[in-house]
């Protein structure tokens, strides 16, 4: 059976950013696909891309077999009803009206409500426990009825396939329950065929036939609950650790977040230097205060990202004019901060002759000792002629450490300093 959408070879960008380069994904007849990611990972415009509220630059999407873009709205609207996070309301309806508006594609241009249709819209309301607020003001509803509202005007659409963005997300735990079994059950009994969008990973493992995984604009891992939630998929994609266990009464996956015992302070307070630029330091800058370590950066060129938010945090900053080389003050002023400095992280960030003196300061500060952690970087823009790849060799085979993302960063900081620590402390006591 051929898929009821199908997404084939798109490309999408928005001015200045690409969403998708060369994106395949296929919704099939009958099934609940739950799609999850972080944020920006490209999932609303996905889903806006999949009911033609937004058009590929290139690539094509199929609705049961026919060119999206070639269909008129009202034979989409018919097949496709979609569920926003938000829905902005200018004026004073009711949410009975709003319901109803889900009803319009079958009314014509200047169509009444029939009784088929008012029928049909209450049932929908009965189905999502919003029956009783038929006459109340949808402006006057807590986020939660608006949501239930949104979902009984999409299915008084009577469509085959429903695109759900974050559904529950607004919800209490009761009402996150009903709704995740009312999709079920109109998935099972009126065969409607589901996308729906979730930050909620283990409603998506229990709700769901299949899951897409999607990261910075790819699919990064597809198929069972169980074969795409896994500890190193989380880890690589959320750049967090977690464990996975099954659930006990239906073995879908569930996820558990991990944290880490450590001391409300730790004395001394250690230093880490971070070798940043283009805002690749603020994830660290934010993840390595939190743990309550002290920070550097350098060298940065004035108006840089990571040097606005070095300004506001108060770090002390290796800083350079904007859009000029390093010059060699300033590579002293980064040396000193290096040599002050327990560790040094030398982030992915592009390199060009302006600043590959960053990387020869990692390189000596490798060569005396120091312990010095790389996030890996494919050099896919390599301004230097190969010398930047050169050093990052250099940085490996001088004996720093390389991880492939944030998730393994405090991993590796705390594993050096937390063991020095312990370390300097029995040296203390002999």
């Amino acid at each position: 059976m051929p898929p009821i959408v199908k997404m084939e070879s798109i490309y999408f960008r928005y001015p200045g950013r690409e969403i998708f380069g060369n994106l395949t994904l296929s919704l099939e007849e009958g099934e609940i696909l739950g799609l999850i990611g972080p944020n920006s990972s490209g999932k609303t415009t996905l889903l806006k891309l999949m009911d033609g509220l937004l058009e590929p630059q290139a690539g094509r999407v199929f609705l049961e077999g026919e060119d999206l873009k070639k269909l008129p709205r009202p034979h989409v609207a018919k097949r496709i009803a979609v569920v926003p996070q938000e829905m902005e309301v200018p004026f004073s309806f009711t949410a009975g009206e709003i319901v109803l508006m889900g009803r319009s594609p079958y009314l014509g241009r200047f169509g009444w409500e029939k009784k088929k249709d008012l029928d049909i819209a209450r049932e929908g309301m009965a189905l999502t426990d919003v029956a009783e607020l038929e006459d109340r003001l949808f402006l006057e509803l807590s986020q939660g009825e608006k949501q239930r509202v949104l979902i009984a005007r999409a299915l008084a659409q009577e469509p085959k396939v429903i695109l759900l963005d974050e559904p529950t997300s607004h919800l209490d735990i009761n009402h996150q329950v009903e709704i995740n079994e009312l999709i079920r059950k109109l998935n099972r009994e009126k065969k409607l065929t589901v996308l729906n969008i979730s930050h909620d990973l283990n409603w998506a493992a229990e709700y769901s036939h299949r899951i897409v995984l999607l990261h910075r604009g790819s699919i990064f891992s597809m198929g069972t609950p169980s074969a795409v939630i896994t500890e190193e998929n989380i880890r690589r994609v959320y750049e967090t650790t977690v464990m996975i266990e099954k659930n006990p009464i239906t073995g879908a996956p569930r996820v558990m977040p991990v944290g880490k015992a450590r001391p409300e302070k730790a004395e001394p307070q250690k230093t880490v230097h971070l070798i940043c630029g283009e805002g690749s330091g603020v994830d660290s800058a934010r993840r390595l205060l939190l743990r309550g370590y002290k920070l550097s950066m350098g060298v940065l060129n004035i108006g840089d990202t990571d040097q606005k938010i070095g300004k506001t945090l108060g770090l002390p900053m290796a800083l350079e004019k904007p859009f000029s080389p390093i010059s060699y003050s300033a590579l002293e002023e980064n040396r000193d901060l290096i040599e002050k400095a327990d560790l040094v992280v030398v982030e992915r960030f592009h390199i060009g002759r302006g600043n590959l003196a960053n990387l020869q300061a990692a390189i000596a500060a490798v060569e005396k000792g120091k312990k010095v952690i790389v996030l890996e970087n494919d050099l896919e823009y390599d301004f230097t002629g190969g010398e930047a790849r050169a050093y990052y060799q250099r940085l490996r085979e001088g004996g720093a450490v390389f991880i492939p993302d944030h998730s393994r960063l405090l991993e590796e900081v705390e594993r050096y300093l937390v063991s020095k620590q312990i370390f300097t402390g029995m040296e203390g006591t002999q």
